[in-house]
């Protein structure tokens, strides 16, 4: 098992988070894809595949604004409600009689462990249900360094950073 202390984790998941939203995304799938196999299995619980199925169902478009939208905001509590930030969507979630929780608060819900399994399952279903990455899309070189230094991780670094960033 390779040594690396928290300090060091904490400053890849700063340097992630420094990424465009769109190559953090792009990081995730390419992390999942190639260490999908080694990470542990975690069960997914309904609401993550019920969260899953919503995301299949949305237009290309809105599956990616789903995913920048919940790397960019990070910093939302569990206990507030959150609105879509596109002012259309959000008008429409204030309308009363649909009592389906927008994607974004059933996504704020989830526990740490559930949120590692979303992000797999949502890896593992990129290209079939859910949008690939282009084929001729490139990582920055800040997110290609990134990966680098993320290779170097054993499964509970890697794990631990996961948790972190998600």
């Amino acid at each position: 098992m390779t040594s690396i202390d928290t300090k060091t984790l904490n400053s890849l998941a700063t340097r992630f988070k420094q990424l465009l939203v769109d190559d953090q995304i792009a990081a995730l799938g390419y992390l999942y894809q190639e260490l999908g196999s080694s990470l542990p299995s975690i069960a997914t619980p309904d609401k993550v595949n019920d969260l899953l199925n919503m995301m299949g169902d949305m237009r290309e478009g809105s599956q990616i604004e789903f995913m920048q939208d919940v790397l960019n905001d990070q910093t939302t509590k569990t206990d507030e409600v959150s609105l879509d930030p596109h002012p259309t969507k959000a008008l429409l979630e204030l309308i009363p009689g649909d009592n389906v929780e927008p994607p974004l608060t059933q996504y704020h819900k989830f526990s740490p462990t559930e949120r590692l399994s979303f992000w797999s399952q949502l890896a593992s279903k990129m290209g079939d249900e859910v949008i690939a990455l282009p084929s001729d899309y490139s990582l920055s070189p800040e997110a290609t360094e990134l990966l680098n230094s993320l290779k170097s991780l054993d499964t509970d670094q890697t794990v631990d950073f996961l948790s972190q960033i998600v």
